[in-house]
């Protein structure tokens, strides 16, 4: 029935060929990426009209559905969750504020925490630095209380706004203290985007016990321990803490789906088994006010070149200037135009419509001999929720899917967008993590291609300080011992900004991008075996490591 009632849902489907073709890939983003779409947020009409337009393309292209009940669709059990504004935190006789000194951070994937903090009265515990595993206290020492800890440090030694990783390292070591608190608020790059209200799992998916997760600033660490965390020892006690934290959860205002197709096999032993290939459905949604875009652009070419990942700073006069030609230029070819709708042409809008013609493609040619599915998740803007969820409830065997290859942001990548990009260059990240025969089969679909793709494997490194590893919906697969890739061409200016629109694609590269993941899938789809994991299997509930 919503379906029904969508405008802008019926008819929106472009007139593709089975062949992937730079015009192809730009009359789907073109549809995307639109304003009707609001955004595509999970949980909302933007993302539930994306996932009508998704599962029309897969029955037109003739894939056997392979979601709930003979549908295209999986329900994800999904909130609207945003922070309780009327949260308090009172450290001796400080009363420190929300949004100002804290803000709760939601329940994801890697970071397994509860949606709650009640303390009275009790003292707040040093626990020195978030993510150490080398430093565990007594249960009875943290038992009901808040665990203040330090900044994470990055592969570089130096602290970092990465707080995922560590939050769910903390809490599964406390898992009788009421809350754990990092002092990394005055780290994150876009500290107003706690505000927001985005989606959260379902309690009857993720329970909501233990303690929850608050990121604190600096101030607000010396205020509840009463002196700077430098001169501290693991196990100090602080104030005594008064606290009533949460979020207010709302039904969501669509249903959030993941969308799940197959391109059966045909071998008689093989076609049981699964290459899974996927991308994210959903974006950002909409901000809560009006910006002119051109001007934003040109603020993020000087001062933050990968969009949101890079934290904001004040112009210098030189940096000003700069700033001012730019725009000033784009003003000689049009007027202002404002906008407030976070419309993903990039994020993921490009996977989305890469795993659209790879489907096509699938679709017109012979069956391999393993069979072939295809996700579109929800809910990787919230956390990874709805791979979480499709991970831990495969409408497949699991234990059959014998590789994913997972493809988010392969729409830029020029010079201009960033440091390493190129017209050929391509992340790939996890290929050898789990199966090194896995990183075999990606460099040798390579290897033999007219004009191989030069592959980045420098974001794979241990340690990573953007922690790309475990911020994509592979990761989900990951953790239950499959082996994954994940193809990406990296952060730009756009990243998480309104401006991130499908006139800045780069469809040549797309399409070839695509390409390439096609042979990829055809290649496992097709050999023998499948890949061998020879590496360490991952702990499936233990947080994600770079």
């Amino acid at each position: 029935m919503l379906a029904a009632c969508l405008p802008g849902v019926r008819g929106a489907r472009p007139g593709t060929t089975p062949a992937i073709t730079p015009s192809d890939v730009r009359s789907r983003i073109y549809v995307i990426a639109d304003d009707s779409m609001l955004g595509r947020q999970s949980g909302t009409v933007g993302n539930f009209k994306m996932t009508e337009y998704l599962g029309r393309e897969a029955a037109r292209m003739g894939l056997e559905p392979a979601g709930d009940r003979g549908t295209y669709f999986q329900v994800v059990p999904m909130v609207m969750r945003r922070p309780d504004s009327s949260s308090r935190l009172i450290a001796g006789t400080d009363t420190l504020g929300i949004f100002k000194d804290f803000v709760p951070f939601r329940p994801t994937s890697t970071a397994r925490v509860g949606t709650r903090i009640d303390i009275a009265g009790l003292q707040a515990v040093f626990g020195g630095r978030a993510g150490d595993t080398t430093v565990v206290l007594d249960k009875a020492l943290v038992a009901g209380k808040l665990v203040v800890l330090d900044a994470p440090l990055g592969s570089n030694g130096q602290p970092t706004a990465t707080y995922t990783t560590a939050g769910g390292t903390e809490a599964m070591k406390y898992p009788g203290a009421a809350g754990i608190a990092i002092a990394s608020l005055d780290l994150q790059s876009s500290p107003q985007s706690f505000q927001r209200q985005g989606s959260g799992i379902s309690e009857s998916v993720v329970s909501s016990r233990g303690p929850g997760g608050i990121l604190i600033t600096t101030l607000a660490a010396r205020k509840l321990m009463g002196r700077d965390l430098g001169g501290l020892n693991p196990g100090a006690t602080g104030l005594p803490v008064e606290s009533r934290i949460g979020f207010v959860d709302s039904a969501v205002k669509a249903p959030a789906r993941n969308v799940v197709a197959m391109r059966r096999g045909t071998d008689p032993f093989l076609s049981s088994e699964y290459v899974a290939v996927g991308a994210h459905s959903d974006h950002i949604g909409v901000a809560s006010g009006p910006v002119e875009h051109d001007s934003l652009r040109a603020f993020n070419r000087v001062m933050r070149p990968e969009g949101n990942q890079t934290r904001a700073a004040t112009p210098t006069a030189a940096q000003w200037r700069t700033i001012l030609s730019l725009r000033d230029s784009l003003r000689k070819i049009r007027p202002p135009r404002m906008d407030s709708i976070f419309n993903g042409a990039d994020d993921d809008g490009s996977g989305s419509t890469a795993l659209l013609e790879i489907a096509e493609q699938f679709a017109s040619q012979p069956r391999g001999r393993r069979s072939i599915l295809f996700v579109w998740h929800t809910g990787e803007e919230s956390g990874l929720l709805g791979s979480m969820y499709f991970t831990g409830h495969t409408t497949v065997p699991r234990d059959k899917i014998v590789a994913q290859v997972n493809m988010d942001m392969v729409g830029r990548g020029r010079k201009e967008d960033t440091p390493t990009g190129g017209p050929l260059n391509l992340q790939a990240i996890g290929m050898r993590r789990l199966s090194t025969e896995l990183g075999d089969v990606v460099d040798s679909v390579n290897g033999a291609r007219t004009v191989p793709w030069e592959i980045d494997l420098s974001f794979d490194a241990p340690g990573h300080a953007q922690n790309r590893y475990c911020r994509s919906d592979h990761q989900n697969y990951a953790r239950h011992g499959i082996p994954i890739v994940y193809f990406s061409r990296g952060y730009h200016q756009d990243y998480h900004v309104v401006t991130d629109e499908a006139e800045y694609i780069d469809y040549d590269a797309l399409s070839r991008v695509a390409g390439f993941v096609h042979d990829v899938v055809a290649a496992l789809a097709n050999r023998t075996d499948r890949p061998r994991v020879n590496r360490p299997r991952p702990n499936p509930l233990s947080p994600c490591r770079q």
